[in-house]
């Protein structure tokens, strides 16, 4: 975990699986604008919750995080 904290803004007393399925992860640079750009984008990447989604395997995701770093 690169920013001690959960990729959404939960809300008290909502719903946490709604608040998953109905809401995108917050920009990683936003919980922390430390974190390298390049970094940040294939993190951000990563956690679209679409059936597009950007990487179809693990492997694709760790050679991406490799370029990244």
């Amino acid at each position: 975990m690169l920013t001690a904290q959960v990729p959404r803004d939960f809300v008290r007393g909502k719903d946490v699986w709604k608040t998953v399925l109905d809401t995108d992860a917050v920009p990683i640079r936003r919980r922390d604008p430390g974190i390298p750009k390049r970094l940040a984008e294939v993190i951000d990447a990563a956690l679209v919750d679409k059936p597009e989604i950007h990487f179809k395997t693990a492997a694709e995701f760790k050679r991406a995080l490799e370029r990244a770093l």
